[in-house]
């Protein structure tokens, strides 16, 4: 079981990857699809999202090499991968529905962030490294940037529409 989990733990990082690759370069365009998901955000320059993707991708990077290399808690992992499969899902999936749209990212978010996430709970739990009272505030804490978001648009929506 500590091997998958290993293996889960080094793909993360590259899975990011692929995320963004399939986000800005093939097919790309990304930022045009979240604009009309999110239209009060449009005025965000392209560096914005650069910024944002290199931040995120250099925190579960390091998580994950902690992990891997230092054996340091799960829990920090599970946080990171909740973080991703959070985007996945509140911003790629639903809002491919929303928009009724193909979302740049939704692909390699359902292929492989959330699969990865609920894998990495699966194994951590059946291991025996994930309490049962830790599952819950680990959910909670990675999905807490997309409902940062989530929050921060629609309050920047009712200020453009008064």
């Amino acid at each position: 079981m500590a091997t998958i989990m290993k293996v889960l733990v080094l793909i993360l990082p590259f899975s990011f990857l692929l995320h963004c690759f399939e986000e800005f370069y093939f097919p790309g365009g990304f930022i045009d699809w979240y604009h009309t998901f999110r239209p009060s955000l449009s005025k965000q320059k392209p560096r914005y999202y650069i910024k944002v993707n290199i931040i995120a991708f250099l925190i579960v990077s390091i998580i994950s090499i902690s992990v891997f290399f230092l054996g340091t808690s799960y829990n920090s992992f599970l946080i990171a991968s909740t973080f991703l499969a959070a985007n996945a899902f509140f911003t790629h999936i639903l809002g491919a529905i929303h928009t009724k749209r193909y979302s740049p990212g939704m692909i390699t978010g359902a292929l492989l962030y959330i699969p990865i996430c609920v894998l990495a709970y699966i194994f951590s739990f059946l291991s025996g490294t994930l309490l049962i009272s830790d599952i819950i505030p680990d959910l909670i804490l990675g999905s807490l940037y997309e409902l940062w978001n989530i929050y921060k648009y629609k309050k920047r929506s009712k200020i453009i529409h008064k």
